[in-house]
């Protein structure tokens, strides 16, 4: 089943039936959440009181999106970056033992992904060099989680006791196809 198809049939049984005259596109959203402590144990929670943040914190302004909108969730990605320099953003490696994080997202406060391991993977682009200690944390979903329309949504990335975080933020983003009301098939 594609993509497009997936989103007009989660629309469709809650009675939204309009999505499929929407405009498509391609789409990320992201959020930031800010460790401004030592912690052995932790969970950072995202899209949650996002409307505190504005860019380049977040590029949304609440964690529902509005009528004619949705997401199909193919991604997640994570990355860091030292919240007294923003400008250097790195790999989620180049912390110090914060190599992985578990994952959980939620749609409606119903879990939809559930303890996904997110790891940090060596990144090998054609024509590029390669770097050992450059990684990224990119997972691709093998089904797409749709996010409708006016339904609350939010992440919780959780690390283990080595993690060593203090004054480091840390970014989540939710990339996919979605969708954007278009005007022009619906008035």
């Amino acid at each position: 089943m594609k993509v497009s198809q997936q989103i007009v049939g989660v629309n469709n049984r809650l009675g939204n039936t309009a999505v499929q005259n929407m405009q498509g596109t391609t789409r990320m959203i992201f959020d930031t959440a800010d460790i401004t402590a030592i912690v052995n144990n932790g969970t950072s929670t995202f899209f949650q009181g996002v409307s505190s943040r504005t860019y380049p914190k977040a590029n949304v302004s609440t964690n529902r999106f509005e009528p004619g909108e949705s997401l199909a969730i193919q991604g997640f990605s994570v990355f860091t970056y030292t919240t007294a320099d923003p400008t250097l953003a790195t790999a989620i490696s180049h912390q110090t033992n914060f190599r992985a994080g578990i994952l959980n997202f939620y749609i409606g406060n119903q879990r939809v992904c559930k303890d996904l391991e997110i790891i940090s993977y060596n990144r090998f682009g054609i024509g590029e060099a390669v770097n050992v200690d450059e990684e990224t944390a990119v997972f691709r979903l093998e089904t797409p989680i749709i996010i409708p329309p006016q339904i609350e949504y939010y992440a919780t990335l959780r690390w283990g006791s080595a993690a060593n975080l203090n004054g480091i933020s840390i970014v989540l983003t939710a990339f996919g196809t979605g969708t954007l009301l278009n005007s022009k098939s619906n008035y």
